[in-house]
């Protein structure tokens, strides 16, 4: 298609060239040259306008809008009658491939006030007031509204503009920095249409679901699973990261004595991280002996306590798996028809830094990035339209750009669980899961 456009495009210039010589012999290459411009923009005016009527149907199709040069668009107008094969041909070249069908935004609470704290932190009989412990900073409610509505831009003529909860789903975890989150996020993304304007308000309630914490299955798996504990124990005695361990093994005597706190691994180092990145993130001034530690010297291992919760296949099956299933699972049922509510058009998640690493591993394009406030990860389920097939746009290993999703299903078989309670038994009846604390 593309070397044919090219042969046409080279003979339109050939004729262009041969009428303005013409013209040029005639002694009226000016008037020539203004009729020509004025016929090319009258072109290039309908054209521009078809284009954007189409895009105001679904700007997702992805068209791209044509861009001729004047001398294209000035041979097009020349030759009259077949210009309008040439817009047809281009068209029919640039025309819309894809249509988005379903989208999942998941995302990590905004900046926040320190959860927890060290016994020598300056702060820690500090009431962070007005804010409060673990709450939203105001500069975190700010970006995420601007995250809503950078949503509501991208999504616009996919999602319309009137709210509906058959349309749009809302999940949180069970506490009070991420269902705020989403409050904020949806506050940006579904400003009230004239009929459904209520009061003086700019703003209208949309509801959010959360699973108790302890009960959990999506965001943070928090209901107790033996297997993955055992398998988690077992990964940490390993060779490969008791070299980890003894790597970073200074460094954790170094913050048990500075911070009072006894710091023995990889979920001690990120505790006392999240802290101070906390505290920065709410404008307080941070101790004296953070500039040595924080976060240079601190990054890396916090970032493998992300590492040791999705080190493997087993973990990421007990883990993220079960986000994942959920995702896929929604997908084929988009596919099949059998979605419901049937106009379903969009999930948005609000978790926490884990939700992310976690669910990002299981689709194996993690690289142990810390996953900071906000983080937001869009995953878009489309059809093209010239085979009918539907896919993701993302890079996973084994599927490149556009990946089809029954490769895309193929390649995570491994992570995702079948049966996710028995996956998590054990015949040892004496083990006790360990009491997670957080988050």
């Amino acid at each position: 298609m593309r070397s044919n456009l090219k042969g046409l495009h080279d003979a339109i210039q050939k004729l262009q060239n041969t009428a303005l010589s013409l013209a040029e012999s005639l002694e009226i290459v000016d008037e020539v040259y203004s009729l020509l411009q004025a016929i090319g923009d009258a072109i290039n005016e309908t054209v521009k306008n078809a284009f954007e009527s189409v895009l105001k149907k679904d700007r997702f199709c992805q068209i791209k809008m044509l861009k001729r040069t004047s001398t294209a668009i000035l041979a097009m107008a020349f030759l009259g009658v077949i210009s309008f094969v040439i817009i047809f041909i281009v068209l029919r070249a640039e025309r819309c491939q894809r249509q988005l069908e379903l989208v999942h935004v998941v995302m990590r609470h905004g900046a926040r006030t320190p959860v927890s704290t060290y016994p020598n932190d300056p702060y820690i009989n500090d009431t962070l007031y007005p804010t409060g412990w673990g709450q939203l900073t105001n500069e975190g409610k700010l970006h995420l509204y601007n995250i809503g509505r950078f949503l509501r831009e991208r999504y616009s003529d996919y999602l319309g503009t009137h709210y509906s909860p058959d349309i749009f789903y809302t999940q949180s975890t069970d506490t009070d920095r991420t269902k705020a989150s989403m409050q904020l996020v949806n506050a940006g993304l579904w400003p009230p249409e004239p009929a459904q304007q209520w009061g003086p308000l700019e703003w209208q309630p949309v509801p959010i679901y959360a699973e108790p914490l302890d009960e959990d299955m999506l965001l943070l798996v928090r209901k107790p699973c033996a297997q993955y504990h055992i398998e988690r124990d077992r990964v940490i005695r390993t060779e490969e990261v008791q070299r980890v361990f003894q790597q970073y093994a200074p460094l954790f005597e170094e913050l048990t004595e500075i911070t009072g706190q006894n710091v023995t691994d990889f979920d001690g180092v990120q505790d006392i991280f999240s802290t101070l990145r906390a505290e920065e993130a709410y404008n307080l001034t941070l101790p004296e002996w953070s500039k040595s530690y924080y976060p240079d010297k601190m990054w890396q291992p916090t970032a493998f306590s992300f590492v040791l919760n999705a080190y493997n296949e087993k973990l990421n099956r007990l883990k993220g798996g079960v986000f994942l299933k959920k995702i896929l699972s929604d997908w084929r049922s988009k596919v099949e028809g059998t979605l419901m509510p049937e106009e379903r058009k969009a999930f948005l998640y609000g978790g926490h830094d884990s939700t992310i690493s976690n669910l990002m591993s299981t689709l194996k394009v993690w690289d142990a990035q810390m996953p900071d406030y906000g983080i937001t990860v869009l995953l878009e389920l489309s059809r093209d339209l010239d085979t009918d097939q539907y896919g993701v746009e993302l890079t996973v290993p084994g599927c490149d750009s556009f990946c089809p999703l029954e490769k895309l299903m193929e390649l995570t078989e491994d992570v995702v669980p079948q049966d996710w309670e028995e996956e998590c038994r054990t015949d040892d009846e004496s083990y006790v899961v360990p009491t997670l604390s957080g988050p």
